[in-house]
């Protein structure tokens, strides 16, 4: 089912429109009306080039993940040989001139968070993407290896500007805990009042991308408020009571990170779980699901329940299955990318 796509400006006047006249209706029959969430106290706190210290030369950063010339020099090279053969010199340096690479470190509330902004260099008008990680923690963090990998060609082939956060309780000398959809949430629903600080961005074009965990996280972000154009989720897990079916040992990690786990569980899993709440988010932002039919992951039933829905609630959606894919997308990289930015380009023009 397809329908026009309205832009974001025009969304956002639309449900504040909604949102009075609920609010005068509800106040005429004497309803008490619930206080609107506020937005989190945001503030950015430092930047800083990502091509500083070990990363401020190719040569540098090989004889810094190769492990340093130790003692078992026959080791070293060996790895050193391996690593310049996957990463290449020409690649890494036109990175480097041609991307500006910013490590964020900004204040939400109380928590303190770390980032990255990925743009291409001198660029200006740059439509965004929020792209949300998965994992836990430190597990799946962005450092600058996996930044590197997945998102600098992504800014640079397609000219857009990346904003990827590695939620609170990524580094444990920061204040903050990842509550795995959470108050870490707001890390997500931050990012827009960072925008200001970067004046090559166009705040009106903005596409929300979420990988495994990064799913949930996509969708709670903006049921919390946080607006986009479009949305993109792979591999997504969307009713954690069936996820918990497929893989039950995710409620070692759920005991570990949600708060209240043990005393309120079910509640806990619901407000994780996109396919009980899809109603109270805004049906004009269309939303394309990509899952492999070989995840050992996430079931791929997860989202084909959430597709169900979005018809249900009368979305503009798509799901793409890709054959023999499993949970990792390196495999189908390329063809899954070109997925991603026909979606937003689309609804962005």
């Amino acid at each position: 089912m397809i329908k026009n796509n309205t832009k974001l400006k025009d969304r956002k006047m639309t449900g504040i429109i909604k949102k009075s006249l609920v609010f005068s209706l509800l106040a005429a029959v004497s309803f008490a009306v619930a206080p609107v969430k506020a937005e989190p106290n945001v503030k950015l706190m430092n930047t800083r080039d990502c091509f500083t210290g070990d990363f401020a030369s190719y040569d540098s950063w090989m004889k810094m993940i190769s492990g340093g010339s130790s003692d078992k020099a026959d080791d070293f090279e060996e790895r050193l040989k391996r690593n310049r053969a996957f990463f290449k010199k020409k690649e890494f340096e036109d990175y480097q001139q041609n991307l500006e690479c910013k490590n964020i470190l900004y204040k939400v509330d109380d928590a303190v968070v770390n980032g990255f902004y990925i743009a291409p260099e001198g660029q200006s008008d740059l439509p965004v993407i929020i792209y949300n990680r998965g994992g836990n923690g430190s597990f799946g963090a962005w450092i600058f290896g996996r930044v590197y990998l997945k998102l600098f060609s992504l800014a640079k082939e397609n000219n857009v500007a990346i904003f990827a956060s590695n939620y609170r309780g990524t580094f444990p000398k920061f204040p903050g805990k990842d509550e795995y959809g959470g108050t870490d949430v707001n890390d997500v629903v931050a990012l827009p009042q960072l925008f200001e600080h970067f004046p090559n961005v166009n705040a009106e074009n903005v596409g929300l991308f979420g990988s495994s965990r990064g799913g949930m996280q996509s969708l709670l972000a903006v049921k919390q408020g946080l607006g986009v154009d479009s949305i993109v989720l792979y591999a997504g897990d969307y009713d954690f009571f069936e996820g918990l079916k497929h893989r039950p040992e995710m409620e070692r990690l759920y005991k570990e990170r949600i708060p209240n786990y043990d005393e309120e569980k079910e509640a806990e899993l619901r407000k994780r779980s996109a396919v009980f709440w899809m109603d109270e988010i805004d049906n004009d932002i269309p939303i394309l699901l990509i899952h492999g039919d070989k995840d050992e992951r996430v079931s791929v039933e997860s989202s084909i329940a959430l597709d169900k829905v979005l018809e249900k609630e009368g979305f503009t959606h798509k799901l793409s299955i890709y054959e023999g894919l499993g949970h990792r997308s390196f495999p189908k990289k390329e063809e899954i990318r070109n997925e991603m930015m026909s979606w937003f380009r689309t609804h962005w023009e």
